[in-house]
């Protein structure tokens, strides 16, 4: 089996590297022996003879050259990592129709043919093509070969060529995009996906908000959640009249402006990733911490318990005037008081123990607990933004459990002021396993 070898971006041959390493003072009989290999691997004669000057350098080199594999070789002589690369790399013929595929897209978002804002199905529908297009250029990992590149060997030369007349001929040659990378590319499916978004005719839904997280989160691009958090919150909602479009301002306090927690985990889970501590608690600030989201989970999950707690008392006065009925013992008055006060007094244990239990479970918690003094209430209300804070500290902190308390440096120093802050405390040591 033949042996290939690298040498200064080209393949050879080990017996070609052999034959130019061989010293002059050796014998012609010796130089003579070294031809049959280089007549196999180039296909060429040579005229021997006992002169040794006659086997010069030039014409060694020649032969080398045209023995030299090419950076595209025959997939005999490519290892199984290169046979893949060269099976898998993206040419720039696919890169530009990804690129003009997008470039549809976007367009058919933000300049309608009817002229009227697009509807929701077409914003998704968009930002999942954009999200598959994303898929299909993540799966493959190397980058173009770099002889695909524009070089000034491989562009045509002419005698009569002058300064003006080059530029020219350049700017009327050029086709945009002059070469695409896929990387290029993914950078341009994140700017036209925040465009889309930033269009003031589009109406932000949750359901477009959480296709946009997805995409960008595929993308490992989370810097434009802050702004597009905002945006969600603060966006006036487009009105189409006849031929014009009015727009009505939002309340961003709202719970309808509340940005939906699981959403708000896909980007905190983005910018935890990308390692990003602002990032990841301004994420916090503007999901968990903010009014609407307060509102919003009062709505979700309070309402209904409210509700019924509400109509508890009026049952259970019909009730007592139905058991009431049923005895003789006692006057009706007097029994259906007995029996509203007992259904009461059961009702309210129950609903009181369910209360402390649901406000003061702490097995969720695991380095971020509640402070001293902060009311049940509250702390049931701010569960999520508290679990939220024990994710990043668990992000930045140490993984072994023996090892914890040991942090140091300026961002775990900002993270326990940014924690104590807001009424919660970080590793405190009476919780710790081993101090109770």
């Amino acid at each position: 089996m033949e042996t290939i070898v690298e040498r200064r971006g080209a393949t050879i041959c080990i017996q070609c590297v052999q034959a130019l390493r061989q010293p002059a003072r050796r014998s012609p009989n010796a130089r003579i022996a070294i031809l049959p290999a280089l007549q196999q691997r180039t296909g060429r004669s040579f005229t021997t003879t006992t002169n040794t000057q006659s086997f010069d350098r030039a014409r060694r080199r020649k032969d080398i050259q045209s023995c030299t594999v090419n950076l595209q070789p025959d997939s005999r002589v490519l290892s199984p990592s290169r046979r893949h690369y060269a099976a898998q790399s993206p040419t720039q013929q696919n890169l530009k129709a990804l690129h003009g595929r997008v470039a549809e897209l976007t367009s058919s978002a933000l300049q309608p043919q009817d002229g009227k804002p697009p509807s929701e199905q077409r914003i998704l529908y968009v930002l999942e093509q954009l999200d598959a297009i994303a898929h299909s250029l993540l799966d493959v990992k190397p980058s173009l070969p770099t002889k695909d590149l524009p070089s000034e060997q491989t562009k045509p030369k002419t005698k009569d060529t002058t300064a003006t007349s080059a530029l020219l001929g350049s700017v009327n040659a050029r086709h945009y995009p002059a070469y695409l990378t896929p990387t290029s590319l993914l950078a341009l499916l994140s700017t036209r996906a925040e465009e889309i978004l930033r269009d003031p005719p589009i109406f932000l839904t949750p359901a477009i908000l959480r296709a946009y997280v997805d995409l960008q989160s595929l993308l490992s691009r989370p810097e434009s959640f802050l702004e597009i958090f905002t945006l969600y919150a603060t966006k006036p909602t487009p009105t189409l009249s006849g031929t014009t479009i009015t727009y009505t301002e939002v309340a961003p306090s709202t719970a309808k402006s509340a940005i939906p927690p699981s959403i708000a985990n896909v980007a905190l889970s983005a910018a935890v990733n990308a390692h990003d501590l602002p990032l990841s608690i301004s994420i916090i600030n503007t999901t968990f911490a903010t009014p609407s989201h307060t509102r919003s989970k009062l709505l979700r999950h309070a309402l209904l318990p409210s509700t019924l707690l509400a109509l508890a008392p009026i049952s259970a006065y019909a009730l007592s005037t139905q058991f009431a009925a049923f005895q003789t013992t006692m006057s009706t008055s007097h029994a259906t008081g007995i029996a509203f006060a007992g259904f009461l007094t059961y009702l309210g244990t129950v609903a009181s123990l369910g209360y402390v239990v649901v406000t003061t479970s702490n097995d969720q918690m695991d380095r971020v607990t509640w402070a001293k003094g902060v009311p049940l209430w509250e702390r049931w209300v701010r569960e999520e933004e508290r679990a939220a804070w024990d994710r990043v500290a668990g992000a930045w902190g140490f993984s072994e459990v023996e090892r914890r308390g040991e942090e140091e440096g300026r961002e775990w120093e900002v993270l326990r002021e940014e924690v104590g802050r807001r009424g919660m405390g970080l590793d405190r040591v009476e919780l710790m396993e081993g101090m109770e």
